[in-house]
């Protein structure tokens, strides 16, 4: 899975945001803001991986909770699949 193209990941201030560019703003209306994990599993995303494999990546630079950070990938996952931004 990966993030469809059509976006431009950009830290503003202390705040990072996906932002749509080309055919992409035409459905996606506005910036999409993401805390520091989203991210994080964002810029991963920017190349094909599994679930599995973005858990394993952040491990590597997480502390964090048995369970803690699958949750949140899979979440924010869920989150992109919704919104129709991921490609499968």
């Amino acid at each position: 899975m990966k993030i469809k193209e059509g976006f431009v990941l950009r830290q503003i201030a202390d705040q990072w945001m996906a932002v749509p560019i080309g055919g992409m703003a035409e459905k996606v209306h506005g910036l999409i803001a993401l805390n520091d994990t989203a991210a994080d599993i964002w810029k991963i995303l920017q190349e094909d991986h599994t679930e599995q494999e973005v858990v394993d990546i952040l491990r590597l630079s997480y502390d964090s909770e048995e369970g803690e950070l699958e949750q949140s990938v899979k979440e924010f996952v869920q989150t992109l699949e919704q919104s129709d931004i991921l490609l499968r």
